[in-house]
């Protein structure tokens, strides 16, 4: 992989006191994240970067990636933002002497002057190799002439791939009336008028910033981001939005950015009659961003003062970092967590700990890190699971000592307490978190786990209730939790109805195992088993059963032994 700077010469020229820094800075990023994908930076000369990879599709992977990493940080910050080049070429690489040669380099490094500015340019093979690959397009450049070089080949050009809503049809049930006295409201994201995609995040940023300042108010159903963030204004109407959210009224609005200013206009509507509550258009800077989410809030809030107490609304601001660098930062690395690779969630650290080298006391930044090395520990994606468990912990505990008022902080707390098997405090902590914000639907079915564990699931299947009512189009882990609770209440139909309502089955599949051999049902049992271990060829029962962090260890001895009966593997 050849990386080249846009303009390098030119910048240096025109300020070199403050793009130098910049540049060194990129390439520092540059360095760091293509170790997460199994690279390395093994040359830096002036404006280029030589990069080597063991596979294709992580090189690809990588510079998509990075490419949209320059661009997203473009929004957060001043000045001309960095623009690289990318060609990528496979073949054989020999080091003689700390210089890297190959006819492959050489083919990469004529395809990056091919590369329009972001972009990224690949031979045939390499694109073969992504062909099939989600979240990458295609485009063939032809077969150009290539400087010095005589043979001609196909190049494509790699594209991050537009991703698709996630159809209205897939909602798992209707949603319930609301409750009496308590009006609910679906915060929609922000149109980007500015039809720039670097902005894309910023604009679903701002919407879910605004879903957890309204989450604070007790008397206030707030619909989940999950599944408000499927509709939009522009493809239905507000009342059939209303509708299949299950929401009374909706905020909706547009971003336009011009430089370092915003223009955000925002409508709060009766979904049903389709009437405007209220608008309200504001021109800020991009400091004043944290502010004017907390009057949107505020004001939302307002119009339906009848039905809301205002005393839950926060006043203070302790949870921005008032440097909108570590916030995009976060925003950017919250939304790589939710792809759940190994890869992305290794990507998503560093930029949490470069958002701490910003602002050293954002809370939002420790819990965070606290969530990647959760997922570490959960996924066996560390060479120290029992560490990064630790470590979730420790990150935890310095995001409620930053940051008092966060829910997430004491939410992640209560996480990592739990996988210690220490129940208590591990409900005490999620108990805090949703005093804070009681409308946050992950934190409710998060804590509805942790009560199963507990030997409490007939409480978990109240919390579930109450997730799925606030987040309709709830994601497969709600379903996996409720499985959860089904198996330790000891009603192995209804884990198997459960986990069949997955879209993606496969992370059920030892629910579905274990409660298929306890209902005799073997070939499916069989079959349930084999997919575990499709999934983790390294699964085994006696590693397994210290995992769940279950209080009564009958329910543990039952489940395993209903795997054991499906053919799981003891050793």
């Amino acid at each position: 992989m050849i990386a080249d700077v846009v303009g390098y010469s030119r910048r240096l020229e025109q300020d070199e006191e403050h793009n130098l820094p910049q540049i060194v800075r990129s390439f520092e990023l540059f360095k760091s994240l293509s170790r997460e994908y199994g690279g390395e930076v093994v040359n830096v000369s002036g404006d280029g970067i030589l990069a080597l990879f063991d596979e294709q599709q992580k090189a690809v992977g990588f510079a998509v990636q990075i490419q949209k990493e320059f661009r997203d940080h473009a929004v957060w910050s001043s000045g001309d933002p960095i623009e690289v080049r990318i060609g990528i070429a496979n073949g054989e690489v020999a080091e003689n002497f700390g210089t890297f040669q190959g006819h492959c380099i050489n083919v990469a490094a004529r395809l990056q002057t091919m590369a329009e500015p972001g972009g990224v340019v690949v031979t045939r093979p390499v694109a073969d190799s992504v062909a099939s690959a989600s979240g990458v397009s295609l485009r063939s450049l032809g077969r150009p002439t290539l400087k010095n070089l005589a043979r001609q080949i196909e190049v494509f050009a790699v594209e991050a791939a537009t991703a698709s809503p996630r159809p209205a049809q897939t909602r798992r049930e209707k949603p319930v009336l609301e409750p009496a006295g308590q009006p609910s409201v679906a915060v929609l994201p922000l149109t980007n008028v500015s039809r720039d995609p670097a902005l894309d995040h910023l604009a679903e940023g701002i919407g879910g910033s605004v879903i957890d300042n309204l989450s604070r108010f007790r008397n206030l159903v707030v619909i989940a981001q999950h599944s408000s963030f499927l509709f939009s204004l522009g493809t239905n109407s507000t009342s059939e939005i209303g509708d299949r959210l299950g929401a009374r009224y909706l905020l909706c609005g547009s971003l336009h950015a011009q430089g370092q200013r915003l223009r955000i206009a925002v409508e709060l509507i009766h979904a049903e009659s389709e009437a405007v509550l209220w608008r309200d258009t504001s021109k800020i800077g991009m400091d004043q961003l944290f502010e004017l989410q907390e009057e949107i809030a505020g004001a939302v809030a307002s119009r339906l003062a009848l039905q809301i107490d205002l005393a839950h609304l926060r006043g203070d601001d302790s949870q921005n970092p008032h440097d909108t660098r570590a916030y995009g930062l976060v925003l950017r690395g919250r939304q790589l967590i939710e792809a759940y690779t190994k890869e992305k969630n290794a990507h998503a650290r560093r930029l949490f700990e470069e958002a701490l080298q910003i602002a050293p006391s954002y809370g939002r930044a420790y819990s965070s890190l606290s969530r990647t090395h959760n997922l570490d520990w959960r996924y066996r994606w560390s060479a120290s699971p029992e560490a990064s468990l630790d470590a979730a912990l420790d990150y935890a505990g310095r995001a409620i000592l930053h940051d008092t008022l966060d829910a997430r902080g004491y939410a992640e707390r209560g996480f990592a307490e739990l996988y210690h098997k220490r129940h208590d405090q591990a409900l005490a902590h999620y108990t805090r978190a949703l005093a804070l914000n009681p409308n946050d639907a992950d934190i409710i079915a998060e804590y509805a786990d942790a009560h199963v564990y507990a030997d409490r699931p007939e409480r978990a299947l109240e919390l579930m209730e109450k997730a799925m009512r606030l987040n309709p189009y709830y994601p497969d882990w709600y379903l996996w939790y409720l499985g959860d609770a089904y198996n330790a209440l000891g009603r192995p139909e209804d884990v198997i109805a459960t986990v069949l309502r997955m879209q993606d089955p496969g992370e059920g599949s030892r629910l579905l195992a274990a409660n298929y051999a306890h209902l005799g049902r073997m070939e499916e049992a069989r079959a349930a088993a084999a997919e575990v271990l499709r999934l983790h060829p390294n699964f085994t029962l006696a590693e397994w059963r210290h995992r769940p962090p279950y209080r009564d260890r009958a329910i543990i001895d039952h489940y395993v032994d209903g795997l054991r009966k499906a053919g799981l593997p003891e050793e």
